[in-house]
């Protein structure tokens, strides 16, 4: 066996072990906890998106915004949404006014009273998962009305070259079975069919890794990311992605070598950072 694929193997093995211990124990530093809390399932997609695409910032902010505006959407925040009853005076977040985000809730329970699910909207577009995920934000955008800067931050576009990261998170949270973490809401898709939603914490640790030689974590990172992944798990590459994030968030790797860390991190030998 050649050196190359024993290090393939390994690096395969040491990700496993990390996606099992970076499970369920970790929810509360996740934003997929929101749409975890709720019974319904119509609650739990319609939450689960408005959690992923909020998912920006730190966990701290997104976790305290997000807190907020459940409390304000109600116990059946499906019911709020496709009643139009979107309360006046929402709070801001970073780069959406709450106006903005009154006009996004109020284009998204349109949605959900046009269609009847979130799933039936993504389906409704054609090609490959990409191009369906162009046709649902771009239908988003346009039942929001006039297009601002904030509305457009919210919901980006493949085509834009973005990697797209919380559509893609949001995509895998509602895909994925319900392991603990991901909730298995959708059949429209395949676990193969989702690409890793790129974050700062996955695109340090990626590089590091030798999972990409990209630098920049646009679309084309993604893809190439994916594609590694793929070498590993072909029928579910996003598998690692929660791993992999909270790796970063929980400081288990700091993005550059620092010995007490480095030193108990089993990706080590694997690492252009440690090394």
């Amino acid at each position: 066996m050649s050196g190359g694929r024993r290090g393939r193997d390994g690096l395969k093995s040491k990700l496993d072990e990390m996606a099992r211990r970076f499970g369920p124990g970790h929810l509360a530093f996740d934003p997929v906890r929101f749409p975890r809390s709720f019974a319904d399932l119509r609650d739990q997609e319609a939450v689960a998106l408005i959690s992923a695409l909020f998912a920006y910032g730190s966990v701290k902010a997104i976790g305290g915004y997000l807190e907020v505006l459940f409390q304000q959407l109600g116990p059946s925040p499906v019911a709020t949404l496709a009643g139009g009853g979107i309360p006046r005076g929402l709070k801001p977040y970073r780069f959406q006014t709450g106006e903005e985000i009154r006009r996004f809730l109020l284009a998204l329970g349109t949605v959900l009273s046009e269609y009847g699910s979130l799933e039936e909207a993504f389906q409704r577009g054609s090609g490959d998962p990409e191009a369906r995920l162009e046709a649902f934000s771009n239908r988003l955008r346009a039942v929001s009305g006039r297009p601002t800067r904030g509305l457009l931050h919210l919901m980006p576009l493949p085509s834009d070259g973005s990697a797209c990261k919380r559509w893609w998170m949001f995509l895998r949270w509602v895909v994925r079975p319900d392991d603990g973490l991901d909730l298995g809401l959708w059949s429209c898709l395949a676990p193969s069919d989702l690409r890793m939603p790129v974050d700062t914490h996955v695109a340090r640790i990626a590089f590091a890794l030798g999972l990409t030689s990209r630098r920049t974590a646009d679309r084309a990172f993604a893809v190439e990311l994916t594609e590694s992944l793929r070498a590993f798990c072909p029928e579910d590459p996003t598998r690692y992605d929660f791993a992999l994030a909270h790796m970063g968030i929980s400081k288990a790797c700091l993005g550059k070598r620092v010995e007490a860390v480095c030193a108990r991190c089993s990706l080590r030998p694997h690492c252009k950072l440690g090394k």
